[in-house]
């Protein structure tokens, strides 16, 4: 048995105090390369992080290039390093020829010199490598398989650090995502709350007002003993009721549909394509099971759809379509109006964010299919529906 390297323990312990306490990845990667390359006696070290698609990428070098280049990158499963990422194991060659002309200026080789190197994987829990760490020694050389355990050791720490860090990114990601998410659905809600005090200021509150005004003159009148007159300002106080009230319950509806909880969303949709004035809406739908947040999503988004129709599309005719096939549920909602430049953006009252962000919370796809004279179809997809 070959004797351990001199300072092997006090180098496993300097790379883990880099790897532990240095917040900046780079800086780590740095030092434990100079790291390395001095406790193995090497002539330098380069750390290749290893990408999702199997390519690498150096990241780090000791010493430091002495001259700026184009970035190194090497196929996925090119040379030794690349064999070494992908099977996990550590490679010593004593006479290599790295093809790589950038490769080649970065070991310092002249033409024709060989290498001695010893590459070793960067391992992270279950499997696969996260970088690659490889030594290079001018003077030719085999590194001792206790060189090559130490060299494993201190890898091993840094495929951990290296996981660690992608998993921190990949986090501050979602979380970035998800905060906009939310900001969007607070900023849809806001707007929903703003249509419904504008219709109420608009029809029930302008009705609410008039009716007032009739009931007033009627008390007058009934004092002065003009019955004739009294009659007529009760009726029409009594139209402006009806009035308010219809008003009251399309704001109710527009808020929530009960006919969706009591007899689900095919049903929901055929009571709201009635509830449509101007508009003819086939709707061919077939009822199934669904969770109550996709029916409700799904429900808002051919609502939307419809509105959107009424305020811009000049249409006379519209289709709700509704289908399941196996796990995977669609909808479609498409008319014969004026249509507009898919490619472009519609402007802003079309609601597209507010359907574009519930879509996302299913985990689904929108698609808008558009051309001006060619009508438009609002395209929903939502995969694996339990």
């Amino acid at each position: 048995m070959e004797p351990a390297i001199p300072g092997r323990d006090a180098l496993i312990a300097a790379a883990g105090r880099w790897v532990t306490r240095e917040p900046a990845l780079a800086v780590v990667l740095t030092q434990v390369a100079r790291l390395l390359t001095e406790a193995l006696g090497a002539d330098g070290c380069l750390t290749f992080l290893v990408e999702s698609g199997g390519d690498l990428v150096l990241a780090a070098s000791h010493p430091a290039p002495a001259t700026a280049g184009a970035p190194l990158r090497l196929p996925a499963g090119f040379g030794i390093a690349g064999r070494v990422a992908a099977e996990g194991v550590p490679v010593g060659l004593v006479d290599d020829h790295p093809r790589n002309p950038r490769h080649r200026e970065l070991l310092g080789l002249s033409p024709g010199q060989p290498v001695s190197r010893l590459c070793v994987p960067a391992r992270v829990a279950g499997g696969g490598s996260s970088a690659v760490l490889a030594l290079h020694s001018r003077t030719r050389r085999e590194f001792s398989r206790p060189e090559r355990d130490a060299a494993q050791r201190v890898a091993d720490l840094v495929g951990l650090r290296v996981y660690v860090a992608a998993a921190l990114t990949t986090m501050r990601e979602h979380q970035d995502e998800w905060d906009a998410v939310v900001a969007s659905a607070v900023g849809a809600q806001e707007a929903e709350r703003r249509r419904v005090a504008a219709d109420l200021h608009d029809g029930v509150t302008q009705a609410i007002a008039s009716l007032s005004f009739h009931l007033s003159a009627a008390d007058v009148a009934l004092g002065d003993g003009d019955v004739g007159y009294v009659a007529e300002q009760v009726a029409a106080a009594r139209s402006l009721a009806d009035l308010a009230l219809g008003e009251t319950r399309s704001a109710i509806t527009g808020l929530h549909s009960p006919v969706l909880d009591d007899q689900g969303l095919a049903a929901g949709l055929a009571s709201m394509a009635r509830g449509v004035p101007g508009l003819s809406i086939e709707v061919d739908a077939t009822e199934f099971a669904l969770p109550g947040h996709v029916s409700s999503s799904l429900f808002r988004i051919a609502q939307e759809s419809v509105q959107n129709i009424v305020k811009h599309a000049e249409a006379s005719r519209a289709v709700i379509r509704l289908a399941r096939h196996g796990r995977m549920v669609m909808l479609s909602v498409t008319d014969d109006g004026t249509g507009f430049d898919a490619s472009g953006s519609p402007g802003s009252g079309y609601g597209l964010t507010g359907m574009a962000e519930r879509v996302h919370l299913l985990g689904g796809r929108l698609r808008i299919k558009s051309q001006p004279g060619g009508g438009t179809t609002v395209e929903v997809t939502v995969p694996n529906v339990c």
